[in-house]
């Protein structure tokens, strides 16, 4: 519910572009910008792997 908050209030806001989601997601997105490729597949690689998710909290 967060997350269509979040993108309903940019569309109203007549943004072009929102982060959405919790504030790991938004650090992710401000390291994306500066990382290189390689640093970005790996973690992508570690995030992806079986049972990497299932210590993640869900809102």
């Amino acid at each position: 519910m967060q997350v269509a908050r979040q993108g309903l209030d940019a569309l109203l806001a007549a943004k072009e572009k929102v982060v959405a989601g919790s504030a790991k997601t938004k650090v992710q997105e401000m390291a994306n910008k500066i990382l290189p490729d390689k640093a970005k597949a790996e973690t992508h690689r570690k995030m992806a792997e079986p049972g990497s998710g299932e210590s993640e909290k869900t809102d």
